[in-house]
């Protein structure tokens, strides 16, 4: 059955909760989505470099080429992509620009802002079009043409919605880092696109691509290779982002362009949210007609400018919740919920039993929805998701993509393996910080603004934010309560609820807190407290070898020289200065050298950084140790390592990852429905699109085509709500997965042979939790003829592994002399506590 249990799940052997629901195979209290992003932020840090002899410039291979070999031990190489799969460019400068922006805000670590930079400069002095072409000095987002390490072609595929994501990742990376340069070269492509919009009412305002005839896809009617559908919302995004930083364009033409594709959104492709092709093409690797990846961020895009979109929350909840059913068509991938959670690939035609990175990227969107909502449902399929995709990492970096073990893509596709979850870990964490966060650490983790500066300090936490336009809000997971907070230093008033600037703490049951501080118009903020967490200054630390004293630091350039400390607890950070003349230290932690070094360049100087960490330690004696190498990378101008002192912790009480969890509200469902808001009923009772149904029709195909009745049939008798009985989900074999917490429910599933033929000949079993409850059913004759609604319910129910698996299978059976079968169906369905009268009394054929 769909929940059924496996005794392992891609790196490692499952675990499970009482109530056999996956839990976390790592058990440091610092917890797994935690842990995931140390080791993505580790292993882009350990990239190898290229030299003047084989690019271009000298970068880390990750620059150049979306491809690579990590072998068992952690050895990463970096592999020439040829021509064609050098196009993940746009893809790759677009999640490591967000993933560290983010990466540096929640850890302090100013490595974060080199590796920015280096992708940031590349972009901007190799892949951009020359002055001359149509698109002007625009990102070349896709250069399947050329060689790779060396400039960017621009006979390449320009794909426009690719251009868009990774400008608004430029914008934030510019924020970050106040390189203007990139700020200049995201306005200039703001006004290209204000040029080349299409401004008349109904009109797409943008193709897919800049330079369609350089692509080789084929021009049909039905797979027009230059289609611009969903992914609309990365160009949007990027011209929101450009429109908040003050910049409007010529004549504000910019806002007349953003405003242009927020109406086509708005007007034609949300009222067509069920339809396959409203949600394709975002993939640069194939022309891809299908729901993709990219409607979370349609989905999020609608929800951070709630009032633009009507419906809001049901349009991004449909789209959301739709791609469970869309890609699990496919009998290879066999996506479905595996210990209550939903694994799934990244469309109805990919990629085998590589079930992992696609919910990593589904799971953010589900958790903002179910957090700006208050919806539990949401919430706990995003925890689950999260929960069983961070199965996939070990300590080397070498990620397993496929449930059942080892790797199918991760092998392969670099920024699949880091970028990408260091992007969508740190996103859902931000948003479910007391179930997925760290415990007795401090963390930003989440924040409408960029945070530029932070400070992790024993009790005291200062950040600066790019700026802070009405409404700027950090949200904060600390290892104590704030004592104070103040912005620009004002003190702000601790409030439980209300508008205005001042903070919110809810306090958890380990020590914890979860801070939400709001501080319109200042940018300068400070949290102090009572922190567990413990100090040694640079000074008490031990030194072998050359250092000199400056301020608070020692600093040494000479190979050999080291410093260390010894610690009890389970977590550490080391505190540094980073700058221009930055060098390399190598690690050791407890005698072992550990596989990332420590780089201390930084474009510019920063005080007071994170420049290493490692929680989740065994609780005990610790030792630490770094080791000055005595080099440097090829932009630093020395080789100084700078130490500032130590942080450490020895608390102990985790709060996370709770068991028992789930949605207990009634849930209820139309299979089939595709309006645009939920159906109320004569009862006042709300009934939303059913969409958590698995139905395999086999890869490539579109299941809303093969299994949903999503045309009404015609009038239906015996109800007072014939609405409920004319849609459906039909097939030979399908399930319902219905994620629920525990307890004992009832399942009433609703009724109506409304289509002729196609359901007066059916006859099928009804399976729950693969128990079967009905065998044969016919459902004309229980209801009394064709067209009259009738309800089956089935008390005491409990969930098996956190769901309620209703699976319908079509049986043969004899009808008229004859033995005929027919689809299984069913219109409607509601699952909730407690019991429920009876339903009818099924009618089985024999």
């Amino acid at each position: 059955m769909a929940a059924a249990l496996q005794g392992r799940y891609y790196a490692h052997d499952a675990v499970y909760d009482p109530y056999g629901v996956i839990a976390p195979w790592y058990h440091g209290i610092n917890g797994p989505c935690d842990l995931r992003v140390r080791i993505a932020a580790e292993t882009l840090k350990r990239f190898p470099w290229t030299t003047a002899e084989n690019a271009i410039a000298p970068y880390p291979h990750y620059v150049f080429t979306g491809k690579w070999q990590i072998k068992a031990d952690g050895e990463i190489t970096g592999l020439d992509p040829g021509d064609w799969a050098n196009g993940d460019l746009g893809q790759r400068a677009t999640e490591l620009f967000n993933g560290f922006v983010d990466y540096y805000r929640y850890s302090g670590d100013s490595a974060a802002i080199a590796a920015i930079t280096y992708m940031g400069d590349y972009i901007l002095d190799h892949a951009l079009t020359p002055a001359s072409d149509p698109w002007p000095r625009m990102f070349i987002s896709v250069p399947t043409k050329g060689k790779a390490y060396y400039d960017a072609d621009p006979h390449g595929m320009i794909q426009l919605d690719i251009c868009g994501s990774t400008g608004r990742g430029l914008l934030r990376a510019y924020q970050l880092t106040g390189n203007v340069r990139w700020l200049e070269a995201a306005k200039h492509w703001g006004d290209v696109f204000a040029e080349k919009c299409n401004l008349a009412p109904g009109a797409s305002p943008w193709p897919r691509y800049a330079n369609p005839d350089e692509v080789k896809w084929p021009e049909d009617a039905s797979r027009s290779r230059n289609k611009q559908t969903g992914s609309i919302v990365m160009i949007l995004d990027f011209l929101d982002e450009l429109i908040r930083l003050g910049y409007t364009g010529q004549h504000h033409a910019i806002v007349a362009a953003r405003d242009a594709g927020r109406a086509h959104l708005r007007d034609t492709l949300l009222p067509a949210w069920w339809v396959n092709d409203t949600w394709g093409r975002d993939y640069w690797d194939w022309i891809q007609p299908v729901q993709g990846t990219m409607y979370v961020d349609a989905a999020q895009y609608i929800m951070n400018h709630k009032s633009a979109f009507p419906h809001w929350d049901t349009y991004a909840r449909n789209m959301l919740t739709l791609f469970l059913n869309r890609t699990s068509v496919n009998q290879r991938s066999r996506g479905d919920v595996y210990g209550g959670a939903w694994a799934i690939p990244e469309s109805c035609g990919c990629c085998g039993r590589s079930l992992w990175y696609t919910p990593l990227i589904h799971a953010p969107g589900l958790a903002q929805l179910g957090e700006e909502t208050g919806d539990t449902w949401l919430t706990e399929l995003a925890c689950r998701e999260m929960v069983l995709q961070t199965y996939d990492v070990r300590e080397t970096g070498v990620s397993e993509d496929s449930i059942d073990g080892g790797v199918i893509v991760n092998s392969i596709w670099l920024n699949i393996a880091t970028a990408l979850p260091l992007r969508h870990i740190l996103s859902s964490i931000g948003w479910v910080p007391e179930r997925l966060g760290a415990s007795r650490e401090n963390h930003i983790v989440r924040s409408t603004a960029v945070v530029n500066s932070v400070t992790y300090g024993g009790g005291r936490i200062e950040y600066t934010t790019f700026d802070a336009p009405a409404g700027t809000t950090e949200v904060l997971r600390l290892a104590f309560v704030p004592g104070s907070v103040t912005a620009d230093g004002k003190k702000l008033e601790r409030r439980d609820s209300g508008e205005g600037d001042g903070y919110a703490v809810k306090e958890l049951p380990n020590g914890d807190a979860i801070v939400t501080i709001r501080h319109d118009g200042s940018r300068k903020i400070a949290v102090t407290g009572d922190d567990p967490q413990q100090v040694i200054e640079s000074g008490r630390l031990t030194y072998e070898g050359v250092w000199k004293a400056q301020s608070s630091l020692r600093v040494a350039t000479t190979a050999g020289s080291s410093s260390s400390v010894a610690f009890t607890g389970n977590q550490i950070r080391l505190v540094g200065g980073m700058g221009p003349a930055g060098g390399l230290a190598d690690v050791y932690l407890d005698g072992v050298k550990q596989l990332v070094s420590i780089d201390y360049w930084s474009p510019s100087p920063r005080c007071h950084q994170i420049v290493y960490y490692r929680n989740g330690l065994d609780q005990g004696r610790h030792t630490l140790k770094i080791v000055a190498r005595g080099e440097h990378n090829p932009y630093s101008h020395a080789s100084e390592v700078c130490v500032d002192g130590v942080q450490f912790s020895d608390a102990s009480r985790a709060f996370n990852y709770p068991t028992g969890t789930g949605p207990m509200e009634t849930q209820r469902m139309i299979f089939g429905y595709t309006g645009d808001g939920d159906y109320r009923d004569s009862l006042g009772k709300s009934w939303r699109p059913g969409t958590e149904l698995v139905t395999r029709t086999g890869a490539g195909t579109d299941s809303l085509i093969t299994s949903w009745w999503d045309t009404p049939a015609g009038a239906i008798g015996n109800t007072p709500d014939p609405l409920l009985y004319r849609y459906g989900a039909h097939g030979r074999e399908f399930w319902i997965n219905l994620t629920v917490g525990p307890g004992s429910y009832h399942v009433r599933l609703k009724f109506a042979a409304g289509r002729g033929p196609k359901t007066s000949a059916s006859c099928f079993d009804i399976r729950i939790n693969g128990q079967p409850v009905v065998e044969r059913l016919d459902v004309a004759a229980t209801a009394g003829g064709m067209d009259r609604a009738m309800d089956l319910v089935f008390n005491q129910i409990a969930p098996r592994n956190g769901i309620i698996e209703v699976r319908l299978a079509s049986v043969s059976g004899p009808m008229g002399g004859k033995l005929t079968s027919g689809d299984a169906f069913v219109q409607a369905l509601e699952v909730g506590l407690g019991d429920e009268p009876p339903g009818a009394t099924p009618v089985c054929r024999p």
